[in-house]
């Protein structure tokens, strides 16, 4: 399905709901969609769903049924996928920062592996897992994402050297490398790049005595805001070549995805009331029943390619508005100078592309409702 013809039947489904707003309605079957849309365009790779981009069961359930593996950031995230029979094999825990408890946890659970990215958390995976499976996260040109992510994750090439040693010193058993090339990537030269670095890092390791097979590329596969992001097609045929290019021939292999805003982005429509209308100077102000606070976070971190409708999709758009929730606060201000039909108080607005980091960041802030979820 091309993507005009996608956001239209995910929006067509949604006008649909009967529900109280502010909701997501999310369409399962489209998540399903793309997963095997991508394992189909990176062959051989293995997919560890970022459980973080939307942690919804019927989403995590939706993916364990067609074999996915999982990606988790906590404790409440790793008993989830543990809940719904998911063993701990299939489950890996790539946030670099980790607590206590969460490190007992998987080591109890036997989750397959954990990063690291500094001499102090091998050090505190070391006490707290002993002897577990760690790889090591590069820090990589993020260049050409949306919301890089380079600053405050990653190690150099010559750091990454270094703490693969310092985990075998340690009892660890080093498996291998991670990196992230920026949130909504829409360079696929960047996995190209970052494995050409990891190349060059596997030589070293093996030099040492360090047989390396375990290669995460992380996340970053974008939704297809517009027909200007690269497909999964053209990110899959720069990992398979540079894999190929760069990575030393390799016994058993195993390449890991870390997809969620590719695999749910577009799946998601949060659909939200119109509670209010102002005339500011020559500005038309709309207030909605949710707003930055209530789902829409990612606008205040870079990302506001949300493309909106109204439940008038026969009339044309002609007036241009600015969009805002419902608090107090004048942060929460989600779009300027959108072009939409005439709309009044009472009427439904539908952002798509929402499907991801947007109910996980929600919040009840000044009272107003967090959004429900319809599943389609």
């Amino acid at each position: 399905m091309n993507l005009i013809a996608t956001r239209q039947s995910v929006y067509d489904r949604a006008r649909a709901v009967q529900a109280q707003t502010p909701f997501l309605a999310l369409d399962i079957d489209r998540i399903v969609s793309a997963y095997h849309a991508l394992l189909n365009n990176v062959p051989n790779a293995e997919i560890f769903y970022a459980v973080k981009s939307n942690s919804n069961t019927a989403v995590v359930a939706a993916l364990a049924a067609q074999g996915s593996s999982f990606d988790v950031a906590s404790l409440a995230e790793l008993e989830k996928i543990l809940a719904l029979g998911v063993p701990g094999e299939r489950v890996v825990c790539s946030n670099p920062i980790k607590n206590t408890k969460l490190l007992k946890r998987c080591a109890e659970m036997q989750v397959y592996g954990v990063v690291a990215d500094s001499v102090d958390e091998l050090h505190k995976i070391a006490t707290h897992a002993p002897g577990n499976r760690v790889y090591i996260r590069l820090a990589v040109d993020n260049s050409g994402a949306v919301m890089p992510l380079d600053k405050k994750f990653g190690v150099s090439r010559e750091q990454a050297i270094e703490e693969l040693m310092l985990a075998r010193d340690l009892g660890l058993q080093p498996i291998g490398l991670a990196f992230h090339v920026g949130s909504q990537c829409l360079n696929p030269d960047n996995w190209t790049r970052a494995i050409e670095e990891c190349g060059v890092i596997w030589q070293a390791a093996a030099d040492v005595g360090i047989a390396l097979y375990f290669l995460d590329l992380g996340g970053g596969y974008p939704t297809r805001t517009n027909d200007h992001v690269p497909t999964f097609t053209t990110i899959g045929q720069a990992i398979t070549q540079a894999v190929a290019d760069y990575i030393p021939p390799t016994p058993n292999l195993r390449i890991i995805l870390e997809p969620g805003r590719g695999l749910a982005g577009e799946s998601g429509v949060m659909v939200m009331t119109v509670e209010g209308r102002a005339q500011r100077g020559d500005k038309t102000w709309l207030y909605l029943d949710g707003g930055i606070f209530h789902g829409m976070m990612e606008i205040l971190e870079g990302f506001s390619d949300f493309p909106v409708k109204t439940d008038h999709p026969e009339l044309e758009a002609t007036e241009l508005y600015t969009l805002a929730g419902p608090s107090c606060d004048s942060a929460d201000t989600m779009l300027r100078d959108v072009e939409l039909p005439e709309v009044n108080i009472g009427d439904r607005l539908y952002f798509l592309n929402t499907g991801v980091y947007t109910i996980e960041y929600a919040s009840n802030f000044n009272g107003f409702d967090i959004p429900t979820v319809q599943i389609l």
